[in-house]
């Protein structure tokens, strides 16, 4: 942190410790959303097996990068992001699901946890908007735009 009021990207840290925290939350609901994939990937059973394994996989290396993202973005804007899961499972929304093998259930798992996710982000839209914050900005605008195309196919996928 510099002693000018503002962190190493040159924003106020008055300003951007919202924009960390929601961060931080995002962090923790990106781990648990993964952990959740891979459950899903490992344990679905059935005739949209190979498909969904393969989506399922597709989406928990996306994930991977976001959490890197997240992670890397606390640090510069002057926060330290969570190393350990009894951390993220305090702060996520997302819940920790288990032994999910019924193709429905884990793909309207996935789908309200996408869901969920956008509405995050459309905070942390909000939050970086308001701090000057164009990358956190930018970040969660690629996110979203991301998540409803794969909520849009999720809900089409489900359809009779």
């Amino acid at each position: 942190m510099n002693t000018n009021g503002k962190n190493n990207a040159g924003l106020e840290i008055a300003v951007i410790n919202p924009v960390i925290e929601k961060l931080k939350s995002l962090l923790a609901d990106y781990q648990i959303f993964y952990t959740n994939l891979r459950g899903l990937h490992w344990n679905i059973q059935g005739d949209k097996f190979f498909e969904l394994h393969a989506l399922y996989e597709a989406y928990y290396n996306e994930i991977t990068e976001k959490i890197d993202e997240a992670a890397e973005r606390i640090i510069i804007l002057g926060g330290v992001p969570a190393n350990n899961f009894s951390d993220y499972l305090k702060q996520s929304t997302v819940k920790e699901v288990s032994g999910i093998s019924d193709w429905k259930t884990g793909v309207s798992h996935v789908l309200e946890t996408l869901k969920l996710l956008i509405d995050q982000l459309r905070e942390l839209h909000r939050l970086a908007v308001k701090a000057g914050d164009q990358e956190t900005f930018s970040l969660a605008k690629h996110g979203i735009g991301s998540f409803e195309k794969k909520v849009w196919m999720l809900s089409a996928y489900l359809k009779d």
